[in-house]
């Protein structure tokens, strides 16, 4: 590999160069940083959150359906069974 600068990404480099955000920007940032949440905030994060944790349940369930083994079928009755187990220890 070559240590000499390429002089077509140098010019590019160079033509890239714009000026660093200034106070207004910052002050427009801060600003939407402090404004207060509503309703509308809490239910997008309730939603997002549900649909993660219903997604990973299904992920869970699905996953020993995609292994390729012969044992997919004990590993869902085994499952079964400490679902009945687990459900009638919570009655």
């Amino acid at each position: 590999m070559s240590d000499e600068l390429d002089p077509e990404l140098s010019r590019l480099f160079a033509e890239a160069n714009q000026p660093l955000p200034n106070a207004e920007f910052y002050a427009r940032v801060i600003e939407r940083l402090h404004q207060p949440y509503g309703w509308s905030s809490l239910a997008r994060a309730a939603s997002a959150s549900s649909r993660a944790v219903f997604s990973g349940l299904a992920m869970g369930i699905a996953a020993p359906f995609r292994l390729r083994s012969g044992h997919i079928g004990l590993m869902a009755v085994s499952g079964a069974a400490l679902l009945i187990w687990a459900t009638l220890q919570g009655a």
